[in-house]
């Protein structure tokens, strides 16, 4: 897909403002330079101040030697996908130590299961969990639901649009949906890139216009959802699985 610089700055101020990235601060870079999450973990503690801390991937196949990166690193922010981190939260229940200064944990690429946030509040309470939601398309996360206590309800949500982000549920006809409907989630505003590129048949119909917001393009993601009562994003599965 191509995203547009407007749409990667974007999220960069998101995570900034969001996650609270200052100067001094360190955001460890976990990713690799070919995944898309690897560009806000490089370059937004660069943006305020703060330090990167690139983290080798030999040192993320073992959990000892990366949690030991973490903490000698000072970490101040930190992302991995939910599987890792059972990892580091099981290694850390059966070896405890004090993460002083990590503050945030961000998990994004699977879907985070309320035992697994409930776990990690216990071992952990003083470190807000994210789940974090987007796609490559709409230039990363779109959404985050930052936690400082277990969720509530079976399901752990989406969050809400961070700045500059429209968010839709809508039927086939591209027409919202009723409160706590299932549908089909898209996305509009900064955040949608232009296309894939050289493969116009699969951007014709996911890239569309805004019926809504005129000018603006608008992106079928193929997943589904639905808005709960608190304004939040519920994912209920893919239009593929």
């Amino acid at each position: 897909a191509m995203c547009e610089h407007g749409g990667m700055l974007n999220h960069l101020h998101a995570k900034i403002d969001d996650l609270e990235v200052a100067e001094g601060q360190v955001v460890a870079q976990t990713a690799p330079q070919c995944f898309d999450i690897s560009l806000w973990q490089l370059l937004s503690a660069l943006l305020v101040g703060g330090r990167t801390l690139l983290v080798e991937q030999n040192m993320i196949l073992d959990v000892r030697q990366f949690v030991d990166t973490i903490a000698r690193g000072r970490v101040s922010v930190l992302q991995v996908v939910p599987s890792y981190l059972e990892v580091v939260l099981t290694y850390l229940e059966q070896h405890p130590r004090e993460l002083p200064d990590l503050r945030y944990v961000s998990v994004t690429g699977e879907a985070l299961k309320r035992e697994l946030a409930q776990r990690w509040f216990a071992a952990q309470p003083h470190v807000k969990l994210v789940n974090a939601y987007g796609l490559t398309e709409t230039s990363d996360d779109t959404n985050h639901e930052i936690m400082d206590r277990s969720p509530d309800g079976d399901r752990v949500p989406l969050g809400r649009p961070v700045n500059n982000v429209h968010l839709y549920v809508v039927d086939e006809h591209l027409n919202p949906v009723p409160l706590g409907a299932p549908g089909a989630i898209a996305f509009s505003g900064i955040c949608v890139g232009r296309g894939y590129v050289n493969d116009p048949e699969r951007t014709r119909p996911a890239y569309l216009s805004d019926p809504h917001r005129p000018g603006q393009r608008l992106y079928l993601s193929g997943d589904f959802g639905r808005w709960r009562p608190d304004g939040k994003l519920e994912f209920l599965g893919r239009r593929d699985t």
